[in-house]
């Protein structure tokens, strides 16, 4: 599973007193005293190679909770940085989701020498956990699952969960699988406990079980279970072999990474990026976009340079036309967001987008309607001695016509782009600001130009 954000985490007075300048073990005592998600924030302030010795100070099982609440490609790069008999041994004490997850972001050689300090079993289980796909229902899924035969006798149940509780963590679920390990069923704690001693599993399982297939993508497994309210769900093979278990936890950590990848995404930043990320890993993820935004600004400045003249002969254009434009960003902003949250959310469909064009077109016209008569009746009062009454009009139609330009384009263009392949969020705030400048500028400009020719006037 991908690590969760840390930089929401509200600092306690411990925290804060937590002197980052300490020598390293110091500075390893005091995090000690505080939660996994403070020391994590903590942690991801200092220099890596302190944060590496910080963590070799730590209990394993301190070290792996707090590496596990970090910034992915921080945690990854403190444990490079540890020595391999320490990193392992933190490695050894995290969750298995979380171990992959941080050994996915490591330097191949690195990754195999670490692999190389964890015992037999944790090798075969992160061998079985990298086969799938980051993004993917196996590739956020834990394997500490707890499944019980469904040939035993609910008194060995019993027997077995109670020292199963002893070495899992947590307990969601109690699945059912037969000899081969297909997923079967899954027990209600109630039946359990009110079952008769001798009684098999199979005769008290619930056999309607609702599981994902491994191959099942992360975004779609946050909607099952939001939409369906589950603390946990199992993940199946093609045969319905049981393989591991994701649980609400993982699923919110989907949701969290996901939200400020698409935001920073909308912004053109690099979906990855961070505060503490290097300056020229941020300036790759940055460039190519701000290139194509630049190739975007020279078609708004082409349409203004179409109307050089008009600018000229009635120069209070030029502040009018930068509040036509800009609005109908605004509005196309609004309608932009609420598409992509539909995007992302599964409301994709066609039937989905013309019903979206309608509501958002007549958002657009009454939108520009109330944004128009309050701008033209304001260009007409400051404005009075210098054709105001006509200036207003070409305002207000412009503003008008721009806002439902906008609408219609902010919703239009993030289904445009996911249907091309592209990120949504990503990419259409970039020709969402080029339908919007353009527009606006062509509207006003052209408007004016016409009034001028219709009315043979030469304003001063």
């Amino acid at each position: 599973m991908s690590n969760p954000p840390t930089d929401t985490i509200e600092e306690t007075p411990a925290a804060h007193a937590i002197d980052r300048n300490a020598p390293v073990q110091t500075l390893a005592q005091q995090i000690e005293e505080v939660s996994a998600g403070e020391a994590a924030r903590i942690m991801q302030e200092l220099p890596t190679d302190k944060a590496a010795d910080v963590a070799q100070y730590l209990d394993p099982n301190t070290a792996g909770a707090i590496l596990a609440k970090m910034d992915l490609r921080c945690s990854a790069e403190v444990v490079a940085r540890m020595a391999r008999e320490d990193a392992g041994a933190v490695l050894s004490a995290m969750n298995p989701d979380d171990r992959v997850d941080i050994l996915g972001r490591v330097p191949l050689s690195v990754h195999d020498e670490l692999v190389k300090e964890l015992d037999v079993d944790e090798q075969a289980e992160v061998k079985h956990l990298e086969q799938f796909p980051p993004d993917t229902a196996g590739g956020i899924m834990t394997s500490q699952v707890t499944a019980l035969y469904e040939y035993i006798t609910v008194d060995n149940a019993i027997q077995l969960l109670r020292r199963l509780n002893e070495e899992l963590e947590q307990m969601f679920y109690v699945y059912v699988i037969n000899r081969t390990g297909k997923l079967v069923g899954v027990l209600s704690m109630r039946d359990l406990i009110l079952a008769k001693p001798d009684s098999q599993l199979r005769n008290i399982m619930i056999k309607s079980v609702r599981s994902v297939p491994a191959t099942m993508s992360q975004d779609d497994v946050a909607k099952l279970m939001r939409n369906y309210g589950y603390l946990a769900v199992p993940v199946v093979d093609a045969e319905q072999n049981l393989l591991g278990l994701i649980t609400l936890d993982d699923v919110i950590t989907v949701i969290q990474t996901e939200a400020t990848e698409e935001f920073q995404r909308a912004f053109g930043a690099g979906a990855e990026e961070r505060l503490t990320s290097p300056w020229f890993y941020s300036f790759k993820k940055r460039i190519w976009w701000l290139e194509v935004n630049l190739a975007t600004a020279f078609l708004a400045a082409a349409v203004v340079s179409l109307f050089t003249e008009t600018i000229g002969a009635w120069p209070i254009l030029a502040a009018y036309q930068t509040i036509v434009s800009g609005m109908g960003g605004n509005g196309g902003a609004q309608a932009m967001a609420v598409a992509i949250r539909g995007i992302a959310t599964g409301e994709s469909g066609m039937s989905i987008l013309k019903r979206a064009l309608k509501s958002q077109a007549q958002v657009g016209l009454w939108s520009g309607v109330a944004i128009g008569i309050t701008t033209g009746l304001i260009a007409m009062i400051f404005n009075w001695h210098n054709y105001g009454v006509l200036l207003g009009c070409v305002v207000c139609v412009a503003l008008l016509f721009n806002h439902v330009n906008a609408c219609v384009t902010g919703v239009c263009i993030p289904f445009i782009m996911k249907r091309m392949g592209f990120d949504p969020a990503q990419s259409s705030t970039i020709f969402a600001t080029t339908f919007t400048d353009c527009g606006g500028f062509f509207a006003c400009l052209g408007l004016a130009k016409l009034v001028m020719h219709f009315f043979h006037i030469h304003p001063q």
